[in-house]
């Protein structure tokens, strides 16, 4: 099977999606759009086709197209590669949503989305919530495909021993808090760092790690360490070495370094959204929050303090991910599901 993925070309999705079909055997391309923000494609090293196509160009998007002649098409971003695979009339088409290209969308990029929703063989999400809003734009519900991407439980496991792991990164035998969704205003910079600081009036002791910081917009508190991008077979050992992890946006979609997290048994916090509610319970797998500065802080602060639930955490965590995002499970209904296609 011929398979095109069109998208970010240097996203760490379109990469690790394209790898894993690739290694179930399907011959895939990837073409899009270079982030300026991530660091240069590594998909040509690993021997697959790559084509960077700048902004909306449709002529190099229909020449990627005639030269591949994919049997499936599975475009990322609604308005966005989704959006310009239905204006070249690409087919069959899976046009897939994140999450802030549908939730923050303007009015101009929702029509996009009805566009390519109504021209999409199977409209995609990683949440049911991100789901239902695709059939209001206008997806058929009979066509909806909920793709969850999956975790190597492997790679991504608990550590025997978390203090290890934080000398191994060089970083200090104290409570860390890591902050991994990076400095965009969606994942609520500013409320991280004031939380944390109500935090060290609670726990003096505590580091915020801030991964990915790019410039600060402020002056960064006391207590605040800043790593740059971490290599993705190095992800790991931050989870592995945190004692919880922070992820509080305004809006979101199933984020897999959330279920990474969990699946290394680090203690997550979350902003209390509709995805989360679909699988994960308050106070089981998770703390849920509302992403504001004290009740934030106060469940950084629960977690730190309070053995018994870390540990709940860590345990009923790992054990969600091994049910329910397992990434050999997900990739192999994935590849069901564009044969169905491929055959219709």
């Amino acid at each position: 099977m011929r398979l095109l993925l069109l998208g970010p070309i240097n996203s760490p999705h379109v990469e690790h999606l394209a790898l894993a079909m690739s290694e179930r055997g399907l011959d895939v391309a990837v073409a899009g759009e270079r982030a300026d923000s991530l660091p240069e494609p590594g998909l040509p090293a690993a021997g697959i086709p790559t084509t960077e196509i700048r902004g909306r160009d449709l002529l190099s998007l229909r020449r990627a197209l005639r030269g591949f002649e994919p049997d499936v098409v599975h475009a990322h971003w609604l308005p966005g590669a989704a959006f310009m695979a239905a204006l070249v009339r690409a087919r069959p088409l899976i046009a897939m949503a994140w999450g802030s290209d549908v939730y923050a969308a303007d009015r101009r990029r929702l029509l996009q989305c009805r566009y390519a929703l109504r021209r999409s063989e199977v409209a995609m999400a990683d949440s049911q919530d991100l789901l239902d809003r695709l059939v209001e734009l206008g997806a058929a519900p009979e066509r909806t495909y909920l793709m969850r991407w999956g975790v190597d439980l492997g790679a991504f496991a608990p550590a025997p021993d978390r203090a290890a792991a934080k000398r191994e990164l060089g970083l200090p035998e104290a409570p860390i808090v890591l902050s991994h969704r990076g400095p965009a205003p969606v994942y609520n910079p500013g409320v991280v760092l004031s939380a944390f600081e109500r935090l060290r009036e609670r726990v003096p002791d505590a580091l915020l790690l801030l991964k990915n910081p790019g410039e600060p917009t402020r002056e960064l508190p006391p207590g605040v360490l800043t790593v740059g991008h971490v290599p993705y077979e190095r992800l790991p050992t931050y989870f592995q070495a945190a004692d919880l992890c922070l992820s509080i946006p305004r809006s979101d979609s199933s984020p897999r370094s959330v279920w990474e997290a969990m699946a290394c048994g680090c203690p997550c916090v979350l902003s209390d959204l509709p995805w989360t509610r679909e699988l994960i319970e308050d106070g089981r797998h998770a703390l849920l929050v509302r992403a504001e500065p004290e009740p934030t802080a106060a469940a950084l602060e629960r977690v730190l303090t309070d053995r018994a639930l870390a540990e709940t955490l860590a345990v009923e965590g790992r054990r969600l991910v091994e049910r329910h995002h397992d990434r050999d499970v997900e990739m192999g209904r994935l590849i069901e599901l564009y044969s169905t296609v491929a055959a219709r």
